[in-house]
């Protein structure tokens, strides 16, 4: 049994006050994205940083974080993004950080990015600040491809130039008036003008041919170079001359 005397009194934990948001203050949810549906052609820009999808038709240019364009997709116009994937078509010039060109996917004209795959068609130039990787259904025909690393597994007609190094798998065809890295690593099949100012290595299923300029090469059993063949020389920078010719100036 307890006893209390009569000034003991128990202490109640004081009550907090619970702010309530009126209704009418709370903020309205806002639209994750935006899907143009497929049979829907839509003439203008769109721009934001949210994310769109392009089911329909787009005649316009897209400033926005994320695209996609789906298989029954299109637009005609400039893409400016952070990434993009794209089913259906761009007829138009994409400048992106990661860019994915699917099996079905097909783009016409200049795309601009840091990492690309291409598993679909691209006909256009490509300039990329990290790599561009082709994969076995990929096809593409550009005046120039210009990266740090290069690996092909599809077919490529055009000029290709990578900082580092070029590798052209088993299934990779390439056709080129140049191809030109400090590196070169063919599994697949090149056929062209190459310059390799490293070194030109060749797998026991590589195919090399044309006018061919390496510093160093390596060759695989079962690899084949057919061609000319130049050693590599570094381009030296022109002297000036120490001792300039003397003009007579003066007259009789």
């Amino acid at each position: 049994m307890a006893f209390f005397r009569k000034n003991d009194r128990v202490q109640e934990t004081p009550k907090k006050e619970v702010e309530v948001i009126p209704k009418e203050k709370a903020k309205p949810k806002l639209s994750v994205s935006t899907i143009i549906s497929k049979g829907i052609k839509v003439e203008g820009n769109i721009s934001g940083s949210d994310f769109v999808q392009i089911d329909g038709t787009l005649n316009g240019n897209i400033t926005i974080a994320n695209v996609t364009i789906g298989k029954t997709g299109t637009v005609n116009g400039v893409i400016r993004a952070e990434n993009v994937s794209i089913e259906g078509e761009l007829k138009g010039e994409i400048y992106c950080n990661d860019l994915e060109i699917k099996r079905t996917g097909r783009v016409s004209n200049k795309i601009e990015t840091v990492n690309l795959l291409i598993s679909g068609a691209v006909i256009g130039d490509i300039v990329s600040q990290s790599i561009v990787t082709i994969s076995k259904e990929g096809k593409v025909k550009a005046n120039t491809i210009h990266s740090k690393k290069v690996v092909i597994h599809g077919v490529v007609d055009g000029k290709v130039h990578s900082d580092d190094i070029i590798e052209v798998g088993h299934d990779g065809k390439v056709t080129t008036d140049r191809l030109q890295s400090k590196k070169v690593v063919v599994n697949g099949k090149i056929d062209g003008k190459i310059t390799a100012s490293e070194l030109l290595e060749v797998g026991r299923n590589g195919f090399v041919q044309g006018e061919i300029t390496v510093k160093n090469i390596k060759t695989e059993e079962g690899g084949r170079v057919i061609g000319t063949m130049v050693t590599y020389e570094e381009t030296q920078p022109k002297q000036l001359e120490t001792n300039p010719e003397i003009i007579d100036t003066e007259t009789a």
